[in-house]
């Protein structure tokens, strides 16, 4: 049985699929055939992204992911390619985004410094084994006209109505099996058989509509669709079909009794993989202890960029290093207690995008009040805000308390503190 490895395509079927991430650490070499969907790719890098002219742009994290994984896919499917392989396409124009050069400069001084990141374009479709010079180009249609007598050529007419085009290509590296209709030079599918005697083809987007249940009828789930279910299986199986008969995928099932013809240089390659396989492994535990370092130490920027409980626990372990004991809230209050060797304190805390305000410091004597006992004194009442919070710290130079709040916090003995 034909092995197929999803990356991103759906829908697949069968107990010898297999759904993966372009991003994933999945090898493609345990598979036969490949088919990937780089739009469906594209979404798994945005998580994060700001805008820049017109096009997202990836966070530092994100931009080395996304580089590592583009030159790793490429050289994957280059390889898988050679050893008689298949990988099928899904043709989707340019998916492109800025990514970070790991470069920085700086200007202006003081409170006017900036740091600036260096950005590059980059195109996700640099994955895609095909020369340079082949041109993507976005453009949505249906009138697709196809070419040639071969297995694919079949496979594409006959679910044609199912096809779509999402972009078309110039310098085809293949034989050209579809294009627009009356559009010689727009294509949209190509078929390459490489030297190894692998299959490299690029084919139209596949959508299978949902057929319309009964209305006395309940469907399984919100996503169930026999109509799909038959369709897209059908298409698959027949796809595979298809590709076996253009190029007779190889296969590499072997029996248990080769392993006793095996040669030297055999037993010499699987070595060196089980060897990368355990640098991958440390070098992938050493990656999460990195990135739990970094979000252990960004949690720290929520002194000057939170509000809420993000900010309250970071609070919480300052007053931890300046010796307090801290005691979490009780139910349906705000402020910590803490106990310091000088005494017992009452903290409230607040992130605002302004200054702060005198309900703030009315807040503070309400929790003050409330922890008054007989055998206790009054404890001291700490008021900590992080104001103007959605600034840059070099353009913070607003009031921070008001010229009204510092008497009233004065006669009552609060200590105001600025955060950061």
């Amino acid at each position: 049985m034909t092995r197929l490895l999803s990356l991103d395509y759906d829908p697949v079927y069968g107990e010898n699929a297999v759904r993966s991430h372009f991003s994933s650490s999945r090898s493609v070499f345990d598979f036969d055939v490949v088919i990937w969907d780089p739009e469906a790719s594209f979404h798994d890098y945005r998580l994060g992204a700001t805008s820049y002219q017109g096009l997202q742009c990836l966070s530092d994290n994100e931009s080395v992911r996304f580089k590592s994984d583009i030159a790793r896919r490429r050289e994957e499917f280059i390889e898988f390619l050679h050893s008689g392989k298949a990988l099928i396409v899904i043709a989707r124009p340019p998916l492109e985004c800025y990514v970070a050069t790991g470069e920085v400069t700086h200007s202006g001084t003081g409170r006017s410094h900036q740091t600036n990141r260096l950005v590059s374009r980059w195109d996700l479709l640099k994955a895609v084994p095909t020369p340079a010079e082949t041109v993507y180009r976005g453009a949505h249609g249906d009138r697709i006209e196809v070419l040639g007598d071969g297995a694919l050529p079949a496979l594409l007419r006959k679910y044609g109505e199912y096809l779509t085009y999402d972009a078309v290509l110039t310098n085809s590296p293949g034989t050209v099996i579809a294009r627009v209709a009356s559009a010689a030079n727009r294509v949209v599918a190509f078929q390459q058989v490489t030297k190894g005697g692998g299959l490299f083809t690029l084919i139209p987007v596949p959508h299978f509509p949902r057929s319309e249940h009964d209305e006395d009828e309940e469907p399984l789930d919100d996503d169930y669709s026999p109509f799909e279910d038959v369709v897209a299986s059908a298409f698959q199986e027949e796809l595979l079909e298809a590709v076996s008969r253009t190029t007779g995928v190889r296969d590499d099932e072997r029996p248990a009794w080769a392993d006793s013809y095996t040669t030297r240089p055999q037993r010499e390659a699987r070595e060196r993989v089980v060897q990368q396989q355990q640098v991958l492994a440390a070098a992938r535990a050493d990656l999460s202890r990195a990135e739990a370092e970094v979000v252990a130490l960004d949690a720290h920027d929520q002194l000057y960029l939170g509000t809420g409980r993000a900010l309250e626990l970071e609070v919480k372990e300052v007053l931890e290093l300046l010796g307090g004991e801290v005691t979490d809230p009780e139910p349906g209050r705000d402020d910590w207690r803490v106990t310091f060797p000088e005494g017992e304190a009452v903290v409230e805390v607040k992130g605002v995008t302004k200054s702060a305000a005198e309900k703030h410091a009315a807040q503070l004597e309400k929790w003050v009040a409330s922890a008054i006992t007989e055998d206790k004194p009054a404890p001291k009442g700490i008021l900590v805000v992080n104001t103007w919070r959605a600034t840059p710290l070099s353009d913070r130079t607003g009031e921070d308390f008001p010229a009204q709040m510092i008497p009233y916090s004065k006669s009552r003995g609060h200590c105001l503190v600025l955060q950061p």
